[in-house]
């Protein structure tokens, strides 16, 4: 009897010492892999991107097994559309009115979109550890948007503009914007909307010391809505009065229905000449990440 009531004694300090010592956990993290935008196009490749992310995190154990946790991390996604030649034409006019307008034909070589998104993430997880150094986690998180961009970059862009008051066609005035250019690279902005995912997490820990524990572990992460909201109502490509150009996201672009020379599309007489455009890309963008995880953690 006594034998029991000492067995029952050491238990129960046992585990008041460990909800005394390990309640709390408090960790850093860095993590790489894929961390990409999920989205298709009828135009050029799509291609997933490698990102990043680093954060803190707070744990509550409750026992030597289980915990809740949440944090704050820092995300990168990264996608990208190439194209070994990509075409098409719009109108545009000059300021001197409406009877001045012409057509901009362009073709790019070795066209590059590269999509970049940057989040603050806020996850919510249970933890379960086993006494072999096995750990689990899973989750579902927040992901606030706190920038984003396009960059375009292409080996060569030539353009040409129609003239149909004059039935002139211009090919070789860069100054101008018609001409032949090289090697070019631009950004534009991307606006991102907030959204949530479901996270998961597998792997390994070791207690480095009586205080600090090491995780080593494959993460992964799939979005429930989508990140971006589209306004597909611009040519990729924009001719300004005086020569320059601008670039529309490929996101918010849209092109003529099975360009391939610009030169082979006829006006619209009617005038409606975009009648034949459509999107770029489709309309669902999911941010998804597939990764590897590195966390140190100290505990009290």
């Amino acid at each position: 009897m006594k034998n029991t009531i000492a067995a029952i004694l050491l238990a129960a300090f046992a585990t008041a010492a460990y909800g005394g010592d390990r309640k709390n956990e408090v960790s850093v993290e860095i993590s790489g892999g894929l961390s990409s935008i999920s989205y298709s196009s009828d135009f050029g490749s799509v291609k997933p991107g490698a990102g990043t992310s680093v954060g803190i995190n707070y744990l509550r154990n409750f026992n030597k097994n289980w915990g809740l946790g949440t944090g704050l991390n820092f995300r990168l996604y990264q996608s990208s559309i190439s194209s070994d030649t990509y075409s098409d034409t719009c109108w545009t006019s000059l300021p001197s009115g409406t009877n001045r307008d012409f057509r901009l034909n362009y073709l790019y070589t070795n066209f590059k979109e590269t999509q970049k998104a940057y989040y603050l993430s806020i996850p919510v997880f249970a933890q379960y550890k086993h006494d072999c150094g096995f750990y689990a986690r899973l989750g579902a998180q927040v992901n606030i948007p706190v920038g984003g961009k396009s960059i375009v970059s292409y080996g060569m862009l030539k353009t040409t503009g129609y003239f149909p008051y004059e039935n002139v066609t211009i090919s070789d005035i860069p100054v101008h914007g018609f001409g032949a250019y090289f090697d070019g690279e631009a950004e534009e902005t991307l606006k991102y909307r907030v959204n949530g995912s479901l996270y998961a997490e597998v792997g390994w820990n070791w207690n480095w010391n009586d205080k600090n524990t090491l995780y080593v572990g494959i993460n992964g992460e799939y979005g429930l809505g989508s990140v971006y909201k589209r306004n597909a109502s611009s040519p990729q490509l924009i001719h300004d009065e005086n020569g320059n150009f601008g670039y529309t996201p490929i996101w918010d672009a849209n092109i003529y229905a099975n360009s391939i020379d610009p030169e082979k599309i006829k006006d619209d007489v009617n005038g409606e000449r975009f009648k034949a455009r459509k999107d770029v890309t489709n309309t669902r963008y999911i941010n998804y990440s597939v990764g590897i995880v590195l966390r140190y953690s100290f505990w009290w």
